[in-house]
């Protein structure tokens, strides 16, 4: 008998079991793929001796997590080392200008004030906000929602800013990235470097709570105790170690093996039936990291269910997927922005808002964008031992419809993704080589995934959304995943979801899992 089966090894259930065994539960993971992760893996796709990162990549978030500062010795033990990178963020514009987001505060300041001096003290004002706030997001995204610990640390903030201020915040959190950068720049230059962070998630320009999300990501990447970093040997290696501790403390991980269903008897979860019929008992909970249709529809079962949580259910929303590239490179891209960029480890590559915009609600209306924002990553910069000596690697996402109705450039005939992502690939490389000349004679190997090549390959990446669901307002906070489910619990007692789908809701953080772990202790 185990106290906790955990289904799925997301690095959010890792994180509550390792929790759960340091106090003593014990804990067992069935994990479905042939290798621990989720959506937080490290694999080769050739040629050989580069390591590409399956699916998410940079980690900023988990640095403001209570978990990895309570945890960081035991996990460095356990072969978790971050490499940060010398420019943590860039913007480039097709006319080779750029903005870009140094580690050292003046130096971004500088750089955004290459264009206005309005743009400079935009961010600067921006950034010591995050600042006096910092211990209430990490308080907001580390506990439950809504909870005792939450309320607390927005009653803080209230006493600190007055009524007239705590308005103004809670205002902040809703407006849309458009707004936000509206209010706090002046160029379309520093406008379109902050309004890009918002399209990692499936947000709009104009979605509300997206510059919200742009604003902390942004400010917590500047922010030396927080920064953007890779871990050494890829994004896998948090997980990895994640699984080596939890090993260590006495919890069990099987691969290969997968649920089929959730053993419910009086509206409680006794347990899980794996694959091969083998039933496992759980003593105290039964945690899913999985999407809510996954565990809901499948290991669970309507008919275990109210009737209103199914309908609730059947209206949860998952957001507009992507599609992937991996590039393996005979050297560095040479950026017509200047030598800078090559020390990036994300860059965007968009002309501005409305760029974005227009592509965005291209690919929510089921048409292929003719300029899609490009979000790229140099992993090798940070991390050279990713591919042979003097190559690299690129990370690529571009924001698409999962059924494609049509193109907005006109060149390409809707059809099943199958037949379709090369030649959409083709233009997104088309894109990149025109604000990096020679990148093309520079392709080693180029291996795309659509959104159905996602699914696939993770079954809770539901269309191709990496964010697990969508994420705007009204599936956000107390709303994630569903109204009166926000606190990792279900109608099934004893049974808990974890990950994505709930609060805080996607990054690499682990604070669902913290949190859940730490309700049930």
């Amino acid at each position: 008998m185990h106290d906790a089966v955990l289904i799925g090894s997301g690095h959010n259930n890792l994180v509550a079991g390792v929790l759960l065994a340091q106090a003593g539960w014990k804990v067992v993971v069935f994990e479905q793929a042939d290798e621990v992760g989720g959506a937080v893996r490290t694999a080769e796709l050739g040629p050989p001796g580069f390591r590409y990162d399956a699916f998410s990549s940079n980690h900023t978030l988990i640095f403001l997590s209570p978990f990895y500062h309570q945890t960081r010795d035991d996990l460095e033990q356990h072969g978790l080392y971050y490499l940060p990178y010398p420019i943590p963020i860039a913007s480039v514009f097709p006319n080779g200008k750029s903005v870009r987001l140094y580690p050292d505060l003046e130096r971004t300041l500088d750089s955004l004030g290459e264009q206005s001096a309005n743009d400079a003290r935009g961010w600067k004002k921006l950034y010591e906000m995050y600042q006096a706030g910092r211990e209430l997001f990490t308080t907001l995204f580390s506990s439950a929602m809504p909870s005792f610990a939450a309320m607390q640390a927005l009653i803080g903030r209230r006493l600190r800013l007055g009524p007239r201020g705590n308005m103004e915040f809670m205002q902040m959190l809703t407006l849309p990235a458009r707004g936000f950068a509206d209010d706090y720049f002046e160029t379309d230059y520093a406008k379109s470097w902050f309004v890009q962070w918002a399209l990692h998630l499936p947000h709009s320009p104009e979605s509300a709570g997206g510059g919200a999300f742009a604003w902390v990501v942004m400010a917590a990447t500047q922010d030396p105790q927080v920064g953007l970093r890779v871990p050494r040997g890829g994004s896998g290696g948090l997980t990895q170690a994640l699984a080596s501790l939890l090993r260590s403390l006495g919890g069990e991980i099987h691969t290969g093996t997968r649920v089929t269903r959730v053993i419910v008897r009086r509206k409680t979860a006794w347990g899980v039936v794996l694959d091969d019929g083998t039933e496992v008992p759980s003593a105290r909970a039964v945690i899913a990291c999985t999407s809510p249709s996954r565990l809901f529809r499948d290991l669970v079962g309507a008919d275990n269910l109210p009737a209103e949580f199914v309908g609730r259910l059947q209206r949860y929303r998952y957001g507009l997927p992507v599609l992937k590239i991996d590039y393996a490179l005979s050297g560095p891209p040479t950026w017509k922005a200047g030598e800078e960029i090559a020390k990036a480890g994300i860059v965007h590559v968009s002309s501005g808002v409305d760029a974005m915009s227009r592509a965005y609600n291209q690919a929510l209306r089921g048409y292929l964008p003719g300029e899609p924002l490009i979000i790229l990553s140099q992993p090798t910069v940070a991390d050279p031992g990713r591919a042979p000596e003097g190559k690299h690697i690129l990370w690529v996402i571009v924001r698409v419809p999962y059924v494609v109705k049509g193109d907005a450039a006109h060149r390409i005939k809707p059809r099943p993704w199958r037949h379709l992502k090369e030649r959409f690939a083709d233009r997104v490389t088309d894109i990149i080589e025109s604000f990096a000349p020679g990148l093309k004679q520079r392709i080693l190997a180029r291996h795309v995934f659509s959104p159905e090549d996602l699914q696939r390959a993770n079954p809770n990446l539901i269309r191709g959304d990496i964010g697990c669901g969508s994420v705007e307002f009204d599936q956000s906070y107390v709303f994630r995943p569903l109204p009166g489910w926000s606190r990792y619990a279900t109608p099934i007692r004893r049974l808990y979801l974890t990950g994505a789908a709930t609060h805080p809701g996607p990054g690499i953080h682990g604070m669902s899992g913290y949190a859940l772990a730490k309700m049930l202790l």
